[in-house]
């Protein structure tokens, strides 16, 4: 059933409970899956792809929902280095905006996300051109999982996390997240970027809220700490600015979420 604004949605579990309604199924990533871009024909068809369809359909798109970004001067610090944005998960399509609104043309954007894209029809095919890194099911495409990673680091683009995992829409609260995703800027020594996603009221009276993309200041890993004091700090840190980023201005509350109440046995 459809949801429409002002809707009760229950909840038991905010690690682990998604009302996305996207119902796909999510495959084991098939064997020969290329995470990295390879071949100067297909990164010049994939560059074509990427900035002479996707970029403009959806900054059209981005156009229509009235996205607007706060703080943008916090990217431009970042623009020379590439880094992990971290953002808070209310849309299908928060990826997109960040592409588009956050860091815009003068950088390819990456996105870590389930393998349940690759079974869209169209998108599927061609999600890994537009930057998908599909999370890897076994310890080989582990491997080549990270060495994606490292590889579109080292060419000071940007890759983008949802460390809250799942869908929960025009959520105006940041949810509690674990420190696991904050591994990868704490191997690669990168800086994190905190966007949070607020609403305001839409322009008419039923339309949807519209969002803001508020950027947070680059936290950097911290030399004198492990990889894994590092994972628990980025994460910390990253989750302290998406908290204040969200209490800073006044949300419109288009669905209400209520958690449920535990049953006695």
């Amino acid at each position: 059933m459809k949801r429409k604004k002002g809707d009760i949605i229950y909840y038991s579990d905010e690690l682990n409970d998604d009302f996305g309604e996207i119902g796909l199924k999510r495959p084991d990533v098939p064997e020969n899956y290329q995470y990295i871009r390879k071949g100067k024909i297909y990164n010049f068809f994939s560059n074509i792809l990427y900035y002479g369809v996707a970029y403009p359909v959806l900054s059209i798109v981005c156009l229509i929902f009235g996205v607007k970004v706060k703080n943008k001067e916090n990217l431009k610090k970042v623009l020379n280095s590439g880094g992990f944005i971290y953002q808070n998960h209310t849309s299908f399509v928060d990826m997109f905006q960040n592409q588009v609104k956050v860091v815009g043309i003068k950088r390819r954007t990456n996105i870590i996300g389930y393998s349940d894209t690759l079974t869209i029809p169209f998108v599927g095919s061609l999600s890994r051109s537009l930057g998908y890194i599909p999370l890897p099911n076994d310890l080989k495409g582990q491997l080549k999982f990270m060495g994606a990673l490292k590889h579109y680091i080292d060419k000071k683009q940007f890759i983008i996390i949802f460390p809250e995992a799942h869908i929960w829409p025009y959520y105006t609260k940041i949810r509690p997240f674990v420190s696991a995703s904050f591994h990868y800027p704490a191997k690669f020594n990168a800086p994190v970027i905190p966007v949070t996603t607020v609403y305001r009221k839409g322009r008419f009276k039923n339309s949807k809220p519209r969002p803001i993309l508020i950027i947070g200041e680059p936290i950097y890993p911290k030399k004198e700490l492990s990889i894994k004091e590092n994972k628990e700090y980025l994460r910390n840190e990253c989750y302290k600015e998406m908290v204040e980023a969200s209490q800073s201005i006044k949300q419109f509350e288009y669905f209400k979420y209520v958690k449920k109440e535990k049953e006695s046995i």
